[in-house]
């Protein structure tokens, strides 16, 4: 396990929150998440025991409270009860919309070259069929605003015809403004996010 290897995000030592978890190309990933806030609390951990340990030190957890076993406590956790959560993130989310969590570099790949052919052609994508989970995790390991991805999610639906477009604007328009939405989602990410979904900047 290296510690030095897994840097808290500024700010964002000692939150309250949970574990969730995602595939990308078959490899699970583990991350804190405030899910009050919606921001993502840690990098994208490829390593349960890693992420075990991480949260153990820069997290804090709500838990049942001695009290006819009531939730509310909040505090740190050690490395056990943060195992436990890891291994529960494997099969279950508490992430909005429940989203698929099983996804494919080549195939967001794909979708950000066919979201540049229809900006450049000036047509509807009908292959454009991004996942929304990247967008939203990008979102809350930048500045944590839901409205950017809910944004973006209006845009795709627009792209791939699902929306008509706004009087006035060409899908040409809508395409390169969602890219851009895109490219900014990835540079404003904090942790290895960027890296992780490198793949959805054009």
């Amino acid at each position: 396990m290296q510690e030095s290897g897994w840097q808290p995000i500024a700010g964002r030592v000692g939150h309250v929150g949970g574990i969730e978890s995602f595939t990308l190309d078959g490899r699970r990933h583990y991350f804190g998440f405030d899910h009050k806030r919606r921001l993502v609390l840690s990098p994208a951990i490829d390593d349960a025991a890693a992420m075990a340990h991480f949260a153990s030190r820069h997290m804090q957890a709500i838990y049942r409270g001695r009290l006819f076993g009531l939730l509310g406590k909040t505090g740190p956790r050690d490395e056990a009860f943060w195992a436990e959560a890891v291994e529960w993130s494997e099969n279950a989310t508490d992430l909005p919309g429940q989203p698929e969590r099983a996804l494919a570099s080549a195939q967001l790949a794909a979708s950000v070259s066919e979201l540049g052919l229809a900006a450049q052609e000036n047509r509807i994508a009908r292959e454009f069929m991004p996942d929304a989970l990247p967008c939203m995790l990008l979102a809350a390991a930048g500045d944590g605003s839901p409205d950017e991805a809910e944004g973006i999610q209006a845009e795709i639906a627009i792209v791939w015809g699902r929306e008509p477009l706004p009087p006035g604007r060409e899908i040409a328009d809508v395409g390169r403004a969602l890219q851009a939405r895109l490219n900014a989602l990835v540079d404003r990410a904090q942790g290895n996010w960027a890296q992780i979904f490198s793949m959805l900047k054009s």
